[in-house]
């Protein structure tokens, strides 16, 4: 990546708003199980797991930043819902089949396009 890449990289994440970085991890972790899906159809083991293993990631790290003392009903539905795509994830690693994606992609999806109100609100 070219350093002016980089640059604006950073420039972005420090002035998006903490919702705008939300809506940023749903649309990655969407993205790499997308193209999980696109390895496994091409016969390329090696890449869907780096991929997918970038989407747990991420998905772990919304999961681990839940708040549960400011809306304890919502993080722990939020929490559930976390824990079935991990699931979903690491089936479609485990199994080598990426049809275990497409519900978490359809969550994940569901949960983006509320971010993505909240965020066009200002929230």
């Amino acid at each position: 990546m070219s350093f002016a890449v980089a640059q604006y990289r950073s420039a972005k994440v420090e002035t998006a708003s903490p919702v705008q970085l939300v809506v940023d991890l749903y649309q990655g972790a969407i993205r790499f199980m997308r193209q999980a899906e696109a390895f496994h159809e091409a016969g390329d083991p090696g890449q869907r797991g780096r991929v997918l293993g970038r989407a747990h990631a991420i998905v772990s790290e919304l999961q681990a930043t839940l708040d549960h003392a400011q809306a304890p009903e919502l993080a722990a539905e939020l929490d559930r819902l976390y824990d079935f795509v991990l699931h979903q994830i690491t089936e479609a690693n485990v199994k080598n089949d990426a049809v275990q994606l497409k519900p978490a992609i359809e969550v994940m999806e569901q949960l983006e396009s509320a971010w993505v109100v909240l965020a066009r609100r200002g929230g």
